[in-house]
């Protein structure tokens, strides 16, 4: 059997998944019903943060954060129909700060679809249409992501023809989606001034040395309650990764560009990312990887062109630092990461980042600053991860993350300046 390329789930390279492998806490709950797939997972995270840079004024505040996901999936029995639906309930506990739509969303519809599943159609491959609302990653989840840390989960309206599956030598998606926007007092329903429609592919035939995926995403955010045009953005990309020499060394590449317009300025963008790791032959499985991460900023507040990187609905946490202070735009960050799994069940990392702007006359996105001059440098900080995770048994996960972050220049010269950390204690039980 051809061997397939399997990189650590901490890896930045992430494979496509459905649901189910998405959800992770799905679980036969009656073994004798092969038909019926089930599983609860409840999520409980103690927040700890000083001096938060993403507030206006460095607010220190702790929260207790509750998630819980119910899943329910039927396949097999009215082939080729299967049915699959995902509740979710999110809320922050013991805080006095404003609730923000990506903490809370009470008794929430995240999945709720229809699938048509034909187990052999073209060079032997499965053939899934599906429609209803949805969640997935595509590519390596930096521009589309089922979210894994926060609260609240990005999910879609629409459809979704999928040619192949995760083991297949290669593999097309194709999707026409709406964002589902987050209410926290109703339900929530999908954008209707908003399309993302996008054709992803995977070549993995050259497994477990190289796996290609390329891409297209077009995201379409027309004017509404009175504002003008907002996105219309052609993302368009390359994702490549593997590993050789006995699996010792592995990479992992992406490169992005961006064309389109961000309300009405015509916008020219680009991204990057590349990371080479090495992992010793040892029980303790000790890996160290240094990558770089790159999104174009605006260079010219004033020359009626957009070239801030938009990095659509991807992930961040992990990606950009544990504190949340970054995402995929207007940065330049290189990295370091040694990680090591001493038992099966216990994972330690330790994560040294440094951060600038790609343009110093853009922002720093999400520490609410901006030099328009470009006069007050571009070297935001550093910043230090401690992530330990230990499985109980096979129902309890631990974690605990510590960040400290340490400001640059341009934070010393565009306001106050004092060092900022977050910290996190989690348990995540399922059934």
């Amino acid at each position: 059997m051809r061997r397939m390329l399997r990189l650590d789930a901490a890896r930045t390279s992430a494979r496509r998944e459905n649901a189910r492998e998405t959800l992770s806490v799905v679980t036969r709950l009656l073994e004798a019903v092969d038909w019926l797939d089930a599983g609860v997972s409840s999520r409980f995270r103690y927040e700890l943060r000083d001096h938060d840079y993403r507030t206006p004024g460095l607010v220190s505040d702790d929260a207790l954060f509750t998630q819980t996901l119910v899943y329910l999936g039927i396949s097999g029995v009215v082939d080729p129909l299967r049915l699959a639906g995902e509740f979710m309930d999110s809320r922050r506990l013991l805080s006095e700060s404003i609730s923000i739509q990506n903490d809370e969303n009470f008794t929430e519809v995240l999945q709720a679809h229809a699938d048509l599943y034909f187990e052999n159609t073209v060079d032997g491959e499965p053939l899934t249409l599906r429609a209803g609302r949805m969640t997935f990653d595509a590519m390596d989840r930096r521009l589309v992501a089922r979210n894994r840390y926060r609260n609240v989960i990005n999910s879609f309206d629409g459809f979704r023809v999928r040619m192949g599956e995760d083991r297949s030598p290669w593999e097309v998606d194709a999707f026409a989606l709406r964002p589902v926007e987050r209410d926290i007092d109703d339900f929530d329903e999908s954008d209707n001034s908003s399309w993302l429609y996008g054709v992803t592919g995977s070549w993995r035939a050259g497994s477990p040395n190289l796996e290609v995926e390329p891409y297209w995403l077009l995201l379409n955010q027309e004017a509404r309650r009175g504002l003008p045009l907002q996105r219309r953005l052609h993302t368009f990309g390359l994702h490549a990764f593997g590993q050789w020499d006995a699996a010792q060394w592995d990479y992992d590449l992406s490169l992005v560009g961006q064309l389109g317009e961000t309300r009405n300025l015509p916008q020219r963008a680009w991204a990057a990312h590349a990371e080479l790791g090495y992992s010793w032959q040892a029980d303790s499985k000790p890996r160290l990887a240094g990558w770089m991460n790159y999104a174009s900023g605006d260079h010219d507040p004033g020359d009626g062109m957009q070239q801030r990187f938009d990095p659509l609905f991807g992930a961040t946490f992990a990606f950009y630092g544990y504190s949340g202070y970054f995402s995929w735009q207007n940065i330049m960050n290189p990295a370091m990461r040694f990680s090591i799994q001493p038992t099966d069940r216990l994972r330690a990392e330790l994560i040294m980042r440094a951060f600038w702007l790609a343009s110093d006359q853009d922002a720093w996105v999400r520490g609410l600053r901006i030099d328009d001059q470009g006069g007050s440098g571009s070297f935001v900080g550093q910043e230090l991860d401690l992530r330990v995770s230990y499985a109980v048994w096979r129902w309890v996960d631990l974690e605990v993350v510590y960040a400290h972050f340490f400001p640059g220049s341009f934070i010393a010269n565009t306001g106050p300046n004092p060092q900022s950390s977050f910290t996190y204690f989690q348990a995540i039980l399922r059934f």
